[in-house]
């Protein structure tokens, strides 16, 4: 009997010490358990999110500029100060998509944010855009915050450019606005919306007038995209009494007739009340600015890209007033350039353009006011990914 109970005994004990030391295993099995848990629960998060990363330098040099005492280059989005080795565009880019809800943050420096800020807007000169949305229904969506401008095809990013610099018409188009959008996807072929907010744009200043954007996309065949926008409001300061209500029409067509063939047309017309020039101020301006572009792509690598453009704000109510051959009116000028682009990575790109500018004859906007023409040489290079 005695046997019997001290063999129980030694089972008992065996199986208390097998015990003890079968605990730290099961902590670390159920340790493993929570982190691949939290792992999975960061992937089902992190799975929305898309990060980017976007830095672009350039060299612009003017060529014939023994009169020109500033450095900075007139009428420019983009490489902006010449005959200097700088810094286009340093950005960050982080974007949220899921089923119900989206949102977008984009933080720039450079030279090119600095240029689209009016001085009352310094404090969002580095935001390129801050918003966020929600899904109303299987095709609508209602977002917040700050907003691009789809008015004009270029950008001041010279990465989603064919040429890395931005016409004079683009230089003065609307900047983005800050407000509420709607977008309609209506079907694969067309979808458009509605945006309403405070704008804040280099050509117009800030102001506390609401001002509205209508925004239109139709691909009636493959290959070829139309694009109308508008923008309309009262572009007057604060304290001015009179109303400056401004409709800017702007009609993009893209074509690609064949997989390296890119073409681009864009005209701009707007209508400004109130802001003709003197005698009678009363009456409503007029401006018209387009372009042409082309870009061939080849060897893969390879890419060669041409534009011309034109612009023409006689009372200048974008452009301002300069002196003309004894008279007072806006700037009218027109141009082209030429760029090859050379893209040793799928990510990055080195390019190199030449641009001349014609203004109107004696009027001398260019080199310090000291010529009606400009010519330069511009290299950049970047990656985006």
């Amino acid at each position: 009997m005695r046997n019997i109970l001290k063999h129980q005994k030694n089972i008992l004990l065996t199986a208390l010490l097998l015990l003890l030391l079968s605990a730290p295993l099961l902590a670390q099995n159920k340790a493993d358990s929570l982190t691949d848990q939290l792992k999975n629960e960061m992937y089902k998060k992190l799975k929305h999110f898309t990060f980017g990363f976007y830095v672009d330098a350039y060299y612009n040099g003017t060529l014939r500029s023994k009169g020109d005492t500033s450095n900075v280059v007139p009428f420019s989005s983009n490489c902006p100060v010449q005959d200097q080795i700088r810094l286009n565009v340093a950005a960050l880019e982080i974007s949220y998509t899921a089923d119900r809800v989206r949102g977008k943050l984009a933080i720039q420096f450079g030279d090119a944010p600095n240029l689209l800020a009016a001085p009352q807007a310094q404090f969002i000169k580095n935001l390129r855009q801050a918003n966020f949305g929600w899904r109303l229904f299987k095709k609508l969506w209602l977002d917040f915050g700050y907003f691009l401008n789809p008015i004009g095809i270029e950008s001041s990013w010279p990465v989603l450019n064919y040429l890395s610099t931005v016409s004079v018409g683009g230089y003065f188009e609307p900047g983005n606005l800050l407000g509420v959008k709607l977008t309609w996807n209506a079907s694969d072929k067309f979808w458009g919306g509605l945006m309403i907010g405070n704008p804040y744009s280099l050509a117009y200043g800030k102001n506390t007038h609401m001002a509205g954007l209508l925004f239109v996309y139709y691909t009636p065949i493959p290959r070829l995209t139309l694009n109308y926008n508008n923008f309309f409001g009262n572009q007057a300061l604060n304290d001015i009494s009179v109303n400056n209500d401004i409709l800017y029409n702007n009609l993009i067509v893209q074509y690609n007739p064949v997989d390296p063939l890119f073409l681009t047309g864009q005209l701009d017309f707007a209508a400004q009340t109130n802001s003709q020039i003197a005698p009678d101020t009363t009456k409503t301006a007029t401006m018209f600015s387009g372009m042409l572009e082309a870009k061939y792509v080849f060897l893969s690598k390879y890419a060669v890209a041409a534009r011309y453009e034109f612009f023409n704000d006689p009372d200048g109510f974008l452009s301002y007033l300069y002196h003309y051959n004894n008279i007072y009116r806006g700037l009218m000028t027109q141009g082209f350039s030429v760029g090859f682009e050379y893209k040793p990575i799928k990510i990055g790109y080195i390019r190199l353009e030449y641009r001349h500018l014609f203004a109107a004859p004696g009027n001398n906007v260019f080199l310090s006011y000291t010529s009606d023409q400009m010519q330069s040489i511009i290299f950049t290079t970047g990656v985006r990914f």
